[in-house]
């Protein structure tokens, strides 16, 4: 964030009819600035929206967070094309989203700077910001879907399309589309072969079949996970579902010596041990 501006030096009076405006635009509410800041005769238009700005700033800094949204805003509304306009919009949906947990209007004011400024410097990661904002309702994934697919034409990102390539075959995972989550995972495995993405796109591919209890498809997934990209907190998550499928078809050695092999390297070793014992337990009773 740029500094805040500084107090000048000199005093002029048009310099104290500023920071007198300055001063008072902190205390109104949004509706009290507005109208304020429209009938201003002292502070120039330019003067008002870096006022405006270096207040919102210095709130932000001092932790009072709805204020400086509202300054933000303010300060689009009454100086709309001004320079610091999409950027005032562009934090205002910063801090309802970040530190006011106010998702709707984070998302009403990155979808006013992709309409009213869509070709600048705030516009992409508007859009990024309203994809996560997106995916984490599941009534408008589908259109967090649509925003990844729009970040990963744009030629700005190109070296993140694997990220975004991995955000789309994910959601479709989320939404349960299987057979379309696979194919965006084969993407990004065929397309992106450098990604540091591809052990959990194998590893997905596999939970995908087990998620549809087509368990020799999930095994071929999770083996080729393994293999790939062996002593990797992913190989590890993909010999654990192997053994969980071992034990599921009755093959109860097998799924035993699988799960002990993981001893000191699953992420999880209460887990681990649970299962352990309880297989164990099962054998013992002859259980299949």
């Amino acid at each position: 964030m740029a500094d805040i501006i500084q107090r000048p030096d000199i005093m002029n009076h048009q310099g104290l009819v500023n920071l007198r405006c300055g001063a008072y635009l902190g205390r109104l509410c949004l509706a009290g600035v507005i109208a304020f800041a429209l009938l201003l005769s002292g502070c120039d238009d330019s003067g008002g929206a870096y006022l405006l700005s270096a207040k919102a700033k210095e709130q932000w800094e001092a932790g009072h967070y709805a204020d400086a949204a509202r300054n933000f805003a303010t300060l689009a509304e009454v100086h709309p094309d001004h320079e610091l306009a999409g950027e005032a919009l562009f934090w205002a949906a910063n801090l309802y989203q970040y530190y006011l947990n106010q998702p709707e209007e984070a998302i009403r004011y990155y979808q006013e700077v992709l309409v009213r400024f869509p070709n600048g410097e705030h516009a992409l990661n508007s859009r990024e910001n309203l994809a996560s904002l997106f995916e984490q309702d599941k009534r408008t994934r589908h259109r967090a879907l649509q925003t990844y697919q729009q970040l990963l034409l744009a030629e700005e990102l190109k070296n993140r399309r694997d990220e975004f390539q991995f955000k789309i075959a994910s959601l479709n995972l989320k939404m349960g589309v299987m057979d379309q989550s696979r194919y965006e995972f084969r993407r990004l495995i065929t397309e992106y072969p450098n990604s540091e993405l591809l052990p959990e796109a194998y590893y997905l591919v596999g939970y995908s079949y087990f998620l549809e209890e087509r368990h020799p498809l999930a095994m071929v997934a999770f083996r080729d996970t393994a293999k790939l990209f062996p002593k990797t907190k992913t190989a590890n998550r993909a010999l654990f579902f192997i053994a969980e499928i071992l034990e599921e078809q009755g093959k109860l050695k097998e799924a035993l010596r699988e799960f002990r092999n993981l001893k000191g390297k699953y992420h999880n070793e209460k887990i681990l041990d649970k299962r352990i014992r309880t297989l164990q337990s099962r054998m013992r009773k002859g259980v299949r």
